[in-house]
C-alpha cells in the first residue's frame, strides 16, 4: 500500500468536511485492492433557529466513489453523491460533485446547494485560467444522468458581495472581525444569523447571499423570508433589474455540467 497515497486521500477528506471517521474503513479499502470501492457517510445538520431541536435537523448521506489507477498503486477520490433527507419528507434531492486534485464542493456547501443556496467556488476556465465563481443548482433542470444542472455566476456577471452587504444597515459590522466572518460564511452559502435595520427597527433573523439578483436575502426567525425592500440601506441607488453581461463560458473543476456565466 502506498502510504504517501494514503495520508493524501485522507487529509482530502478531512479538507472537504468528511473529518476522520472514514479514515480506517479507507485505509482498509485499499489494503484489500479493489480495483473500484465507495464508503458511505452520513450528516445532520440542525436548523439554525432550532440548534436544540435534533428531530428537526436535516439528514444528508453521501456514498464515496474511489478508483484505483491502470498504471500504477495508485487511488483517487473521484466524486461522491450526497442525498438530502428534509424531516418529515419522503421525497430526497440528490446531487453528484465531482473532485479534481483533492478540490471541490466541501459537505458544508453541498448541503447549501442542495438547499437551494449559492456557494462561491474557484474554478477552472476552458482557457486553462483559474477564476471564482458563484454556483447554484437549478431545481428546474435535471437529468437522471446528470443531475440539477448549476448555475454560474462569474466577475463579469457584476455581483460584489462586499459592496452588497455595505448596502444594508446590518448591526454589529462595526464589531472586530464581525465583517470578515459574515462575507466568508455568506460565501460557503450558510444563512447567517444577524441583526438588521427593517422599517427603522431592529430585527432578528439570517441572511445568505444572492448573486443572481445582486441582493442578500433575509429571512425572520422563523425561517420565513423578508421582503428585502423592508430592509433598511445606506441610501444608496439600487437598481431595478438584473444587468445583462457577455457570455462567460467556463468549466467547474466539481461540476459534471458546463454552463454559461448567466443564467437563462
Amino acid at each position: 500500500m502506498n502510504e504517501n497515497n494514503l495520508d493524501y486521500l485522507q487529509n482530502t477528506l478531512k479538507y472537504l468536511g468528511f473529518g476522520e471517521s472514514l479514515h480506517e474503513k479507507l485505509k482498509a479499502a485499499i489494503e484489500k485492492g479493489a480495483t473500484e470501492f465507495s464508503l458511505e457517510f452520513k450528516n445532520f445538520q440542525p436548523m439554525p433557529n432550532a440548534k436544540d431541536k435534533p428531530e428537526l435537523s436535516d439528514a444528508i448521506s453521501y456514498v464515496l466513489d474511489f478508483s484505483k489507477s491502470k498504471e500504477s498503486d495508485l487511488y483517487f477520490f473521484n466524486k461522491y453523491q450526497a442525498s438530502l433527507q428534509k424531516p418529515g419528507q419522503d421525497a430526497k434531492l440528490e446531487q453528484t460533485f465531482y473532485i479534481n486534485k483533492g478540490k471541490g464542493v466541501t459537505v458544508k456547501e453541498s448541503y447549501n446547494l442542495l438547499s437551494g443556496r449559492a456557494v462561491n467556488k474557484d474554478v477552472v476556465l476552458k482557457s486553462g485560467e483559474k477564476a471564482n465563481l458563484w454556483m447554484k443548482l437549478d431545481f428546474s433542470d435535471h437529468s437522471p444522468e446528470k443531475g440539477y444542472s448549476t448555475n454560474t455566476f462569474g466577475e463579469a456577471y457584476g455581483f460584489s458581495l462586499t459592496g452588497t452587504v455595505d448596502k444594508f444597515q446590518l448591526i454589529d459590522m462595526d464589531k472586530q472581525g464581525f465583517k470578515d466572518q459574515l462575507l466568508k460564511s455568506l460565501e460557503r452559502g450558510n444563512l447567517h444569523e444577524v441583526s438588521f435595520m427593517k422599517n427603522g427597527k431592529e430585527t432578528n433573523g439570517f441572511v445568505t447571499a444572492n448573486p443572481q439578483f445582486k441582493t442578500l436575502d433575509f429571512y425572520d426567525m422563523d425561517l420565513k423570508q423578508v421582503y428585502s425592500k423592508s430592509v433598511d440601506k445606506h441610501g444608496l441607488a439600487e437598481k431595478s433589474e438584473v444587468d445583462k453581461v457577455p457570455e462567460v463560458v467556463a468549466e467547474q473543476e466539481q461540476a459534471s455540467k458546463e454552463k454559461k456565466g448567466v443564467t437563462r
